[in-house]
């Protein structure tokens, strides 16, 4: 069966290639994907294997074969339809489409066994780089169509867009590759998968689709008939710019499959022999050169995996880092151990940590150093040694579940770090190496307003971006007096403004200070003398007079005048009143007009209270004073 790209456009179903295909008339019309797929994870040397659909026992079902066309096994033989198998990034599984009228998402393990449909009404379009996840389109059972993503067991089915076409899931795990027809023909979409953003990188009347990330997510390659009635293969950044074409046959429709796992080779399919084939070439377009060769027989869809370990996957061959700060993505899940390796002790109880890679730096001058773990999809370690061999290291730190170690690191030694995924976890990283900042130094201390009767506490708040903690702290008050606890309390024999510095170290060395001006100031104001009249008549009115004195500063105080009342004292009056100098009487006086209820009682308490305005009182007990009862007749 010959399927040809020329004049059809037909999308089928939500899978993870625009499926671009016409059937001939007395065959049904089966999914096509755009090309074979190289898996992009990986064990060095390992040729790899082809996952692919094939009718050639009657019913469209899965196959695998050896990367040189040898060894060819069926995997599948169910009653139905099956389609554009898809190698997880570890190679153990397969997803492919199962149709009959509708489709459903299976898995399989690599050697056919252990069969699980993960949902239906769906079709798989590509894996998460972890191998956890599926994106499909379809409804996926809940009656609305769209962009879903859905743990491999079935479970967290989440819509992440509406009825589109998924063709790829970026390297980092953070995007998936959409086609869209909304504008009028098809486009690729980047769709982020943090905040649901949707980024257009391609705008031309032709037809684009079957989009794919090259392994490190800078360049994407795709199909597109912008050029004529028939597909060519083209590249792009994975900004949209830079477009280049790579194939331009005309009258023949090529379509891209997949990149190699080096990112130096695009798989791609074509009908130029009159079948649809396999076909490989670099990059660059150059070395086109044709894989399968089966007249009559519709051999398509194929995912490509080549077991790859990432390049720094052995101590020896870590990743020379040259300088700082460092940052580097890398994925774990076909990362190994080796012989001799150990285990980071942090991860002790967090074991096995089975997926492992290297990286080395070797500093010009002595620092301390961070390394960390971000933008992980998986539980890791990362683990500092120093030595020559992997048999031999000595662990300098260790840090899980984002933990960082941070060390003092000595000019021409060369320290290694293992970053590592826990639980036997792989996925994608970034592991980053920085020169550690200083500690942040901070103080607080009360009262805020302190006299020379206070005893002042003085707290550390300082903390360490690098993660070690702060080691020592020396205090200076700024009248001569120092401390070296975190919390030492400390009495200022005088009034005046104290400069108060907190110096604070790291085990590492690392130090930062800060200071802060401490103003004491003793305000105390008092009433030295309360006079209130001894009797009253009901409607006669008296004096009553407050004496107040600042002790030490010009102040502005606030006097109010109060008078007993049954349950406690009622607000008969308020002066406010500007002390100008130290050591000098201000006389209150208020006035006082006997009320009927104060002869009910027989007796009036009259109370006067002092209270500083804008400023605390060091002596509040003087502050308030009660007069004799004056007693109170008709």
């Amino acid at each position: 069966m010959r399927f040809r790209r020329v004049a059809c456009f037909t999308p089928l179903l939500a899978v993870g290639s625009l499926l671009i295909g016409c059937s001939n008339p007395d065959r049904p019309l089966s999914p096509k994907s755009d090309g074979p797929q190289f898996s992009r994870t990986a064990s060095s040397g390992d040729a790899g294997k082809i996952t692919f659909q094939s009718n050639r026992n009657g019913s469209f079902h899965i196959f695998v074969m050896n990367a040189d066309g040898s060894n060819v096994t069926q995997l599948t033989n169910s009653p139905f339809d099956e389609y554009l198998p898809l190698f997880s990034p570890d190679a153990s599984r397969i997803t492919f489409g199962r149709c009959f009228g509708t489709c459903q998402v299976v898995v399989i393990n690599a050697d056919g066994s252990g069969e699980r449909v993960v949902v239906n009404d769906g079709f798989p379009g590509a894996w998460s780089p972890d191998g956890n996840r599926i994106a499909l389109g379809g409804s996926a059972g809940t009656g609305i169509e769209g962009i879903y993503v859905v743990n491999v067991d079935g479970s967290g089915l989440t819509r992440v867009a509406d009825l589109q076409y998924v063709t790829d899931w970026s390297p980092d795990g953070r995007q998936l590759l959409l086609g869209n027809d909304s504008y009028g023909n098809f486009e690729i979409f980047a769709l982020n998968l943090d905040n649901g953003g949707m980024t257009r990188l391609t705008n031309n009347p032709g037809n684009d689709g079957g989009a794919k990330w090259s392994p490190d997510g800078t360049r994407i390659a795709f199909n597109s008939d912008r050029d004529g009635g028939d597909f060519d293969v083209f590249v792009m950044n994975a900004d949209g710019s830079g477009v280049t074409a790579l194939t331009q046959n005309d009258g023949v429709s090529d379509a891209v499959g997949e990149w190699s796992p080096d990112g130096t080779q695009l798989a791609f399919s074509s009908d130029r022999d009159g079948d649809g084939e396999i076909f490989v070439m670099n990059a660059d377009g150059t070395g086109q050169t044709q894989l399968t060769f089966n007249d009559g027989i519709a051999d398509d869809g194929p995912s490509w995996f080549a077991r790859v370990s990432p390049p720094n996957d052995d101590f020896a061959n870590g990743t020379v880092i040259s300088s700082l700060p460092f940052g580097a993505g890398v994925n774990l899940l076909t990362a190994g151990t080796e012989a001799g390796e150990g285990s980071p002790s942090c991860a002790t109880f967090y074991g096995p940590v089975n997926n492992t890679v290297w990286y080395s730096f070797t500093p010009t001058q002595t620092q301390s150093i961070t390394a960390r773990i971000v933008n992980a999809s998986i539980n890791t370690v990362v683990a500092a040694y120093s030595g020559n061999a992997v048999t031999s290291l000595t662990e300098l730190g260790c840090g899980v579940f984002g933990g960082s170690p941070t060390f003092r690191a000595e000019a021409g030694t060369t320290y290694h770090f293992l970053v590592g995924g826990l639980f036997g976890q792989g996925g994608p990283v970034e592991f980053r190496l920085e020169v550690t900042p200083p500690p942040v130094a901070n103080l607080f201390y009360y009262p805020s307003d302190p006299t020379a009767f206070d005893v002042v506490q003085f707290i550390d708040q300082s903390y360490d971006p690098g993660g070690v903690g702060i080691s020592a702290r020396a205090w200076q008050f700024g009248d001569g007096a120092t401390g070296s606890d975190c919390c030492p309390t400390h009495r200022y024999a005088t009034d005046g403004s104290y400069t108060t510095q907190l110096t604070v170290t790291t085990p590492d060395g690392r130090t930062a200070s800060t200071s802060q001006t401490v103003l004491v100031r003793t305000h105390d104001v008092a009433i030295t003398r309360f006079q209130a009249p001894s009797a009253g008549m009901i409607g006669k009115t008296s004096k009553i007079a407050v004496d107040i004195r600042s002790n030490r500063y010009p102040e502005t105080v606030q006097v109010q005048l109060f008078k007993s009342v049954p349950g406690g004292f009622q607000l008969v009056a308020t002066s406010t009143q500007t002390l100008p100098t130290r050591n000098r009487i201000t006389s209150v006086a208020f006035s006082y007009t006997f009320a009927p209820e104060d002869a009910i009682i027989g007796k009036v308490t009259f109370k006067a209270v002092a209270s500083l305005l804008g400023a605390r009182d060091a002596l509040p007990a003087d502050n308030e004073a009660i007069a004799p009862p004056t007693k109170v007749t008709r």
